[in-house]
């Protein structure tokens, strides 16, 4: 009978039990660079710069100077991410849409798991958290899933972001502004009271994956988690925090309990770099960012430390089903039903590039599929690019994409641009000077590449068949 998967630790059974199986580094490895490097050349995967591809999960068991457990690459493929799932690879946005549509909300539990050590010490120094490169600030919590509830009306958030290690108790947080954390943290600043939060790492991956979904799927009030309990078929337990009045995730490998203060401090050295970003290029650390104080810190008895390094195939997955869903999910309540799949593309780093496949059934969806991929950019900000293809075409197959485009597209006709939308500024090329038309940070031009057949020449563009050999 194959292993259930709730927390990390079943996860990695089940891999194991499916031929998907870890890479244990036994040697001493440092939390300083190397992690970081070891993974990127084996497992990274594009927008990390070659040579890179995509790996199997790396569990290094001796990170040093702590000598404690590391993961990195558990979402490095999207057949992985499927497999974890229990879902079909080339449907995990649909099992996630159908997921949130038949929530299970989580229960409390006693006594858990993530509690079974409760370190004596607030140290942060003493856990094994990567400096990713020799630009970073330092080291960076990368899969800490913050869990906050508004100050106000209760509602539960789980996010991940970004956390600086700024001193043995001390995190800096970068929040996506207009996000519900944010909005959390502005309404406790208004009070003038902390936000209290737990920063959980090591998860079941549902519900990392949960935690991704996009506005169009989980609007403020949804719970993510009831969302990972849809995708698993059972509610996911959270405990009570020991230090803070807020909620962890019972199975998490380690939980930091603490809140967001009102205190601020430059993310590193003023005008340096924070961390390598989602598409491939040195971050700027942020001048201005809230302080996390950490109150206590708990973990199971053997926890491993889960990580990601900001770019590449991994990092993009998270990214990408929770955007995928919510195309998938606005396109058909808002435009058309005939929109078939969505894959964003880790060429985007999971966000900026978005391949749609359409199933054409008269002449009229011509122009419903290309209205299609216009309110796609309009109403999802971090999508720059959008390709509409035909649902003959493999739109996971970037070379497919490629092929659609070369023998299905003239640039005359099937290229639609949007100037002066707002995009997302961690683009580089979304700056002022790049074009005319951009006038500050994070506004781009926008555009729809139409490689679909027109529906009245449909039978001038079906593909070769080969038949099905018959000894296979």
């Amino acid at each position: 009978m194959s292993t259930a998967v709730h927390d990390l630790k079943s996860a990695l059974v089940y891999l194991e039990e499916h031929g998907e199986g870890v890479q244990r580094y036994t040697v001493p490895v440092d939390a300083k660079y190397e992690l970081a490097a070891l993974y990127a050349a084996q497992g990274g995967g594009v927008p990390v710069s070659s040579p890179t591809g995509p790996g199997v999960p790396m569990l290094f068991e001796h990170v040093m100077p702590v000598n404690k457990t590391v993961l990195a690459g558990i979402f490095g493929t999207r057949k992985r991410c499927a497999m974890l799932l229990a879902a079909q690879e080339q449907y995990i946005a649909d099992f996630l849409l159908d997921a949130a549509q038949h929530p299970i909300e989580p229960v409390k539990c006693e006594k858990p798991p993530c509690q079974e050590v409760i370190h004596q010490d607030v140290d942060l120094t003493r856990l094994p958290i990567p400096t990713m490169s020799m630009k970073d600030a330092g080291p960076y919590i990368t899969l800490g899933l913050v869990i906050a509830k508004h100050p106000v009306t209760g509602d539960s958030n789980i996010s991940i972001h970004r956390l600086w290690v700024k001193s043995n108790n001390e995190l800096t947080i970068w929040m996506v502004p207009g996000r519900h954390l944010e909005g959390f943290y502005l309404a406790a600043q208004e009070m003038g009271v902390p936000l209290p939060i737990s920063i959980n790492i090591g998860l079941d991956p549902a519900i990392y994956i949960a935690s991704c979904c996009t506005g169009a799927v989980a609007p403020e009030g949804f719970n993510e988690l009831a969302i990972a309990g849809g995708l698993r078929g059972q509610p996911v337990k959270v405990s009570s925090c020991l230090s803070v009045a807020a909620d962890c995730l019972s199975e998490a490998e380690y939980v930091l309990e603490g809140a967001i203060t009102h205190e601020y401090a430059p993310e590193g050295e003023p005008g340096g770099h924070s961390m390598p970003e989602f598409l491939g290029y040195d971050g700027q650390a942020h001048p201005h960012l809230p302080v996390v104080k950490i109150s206590g810190i708990t973990s199971s008895a053997h926890p491993i430390f889960q990580t990601v390094i900001g770019p590449g195939y991994e990092q993009s997955n998270l990214l990408a089903v929770g955007m995928e869903a919510g195309v998938l999910q606005y396109v058909r309540n808002q435009v058309t039903s005939r929109i078939t799949n969505a894959y964003c593309s880790s060429a985007g780093g999971g966000q900026l590039l978005l391949f749609a496949q359409f199933h054409k059934m008269n002449d009229e969806d011509d122009l419903a599929v290309r209205r299609a991929g216009t309110m796609i950019l309009r109403s999802f900000r971090m999508i720059k690019q959008v390709i509409l293809v035909d649902e003959d075409v493999n739109l996971f197959s970037e070379e497919e994409v490629w092929w659609a485009m070369t023998t299905r597209f003239q640039a005359d006709v099937d290229i639609i641009t949007f100037p002066g939308l707002e995009g997302f500024h961690l683009d580089p090329s979304q700056m002022p000077g790049m074009s005319p038309q951009i006038t500050k940070p994070g506004m781009t031009t926008k555009v729809v590449f139409d490689c679909t057949v027109p529906y009245r020449m449909r039978d001038s563009f079906i593909r070769t068949s080969f038949g099905t050999p018959k000894n296979i």
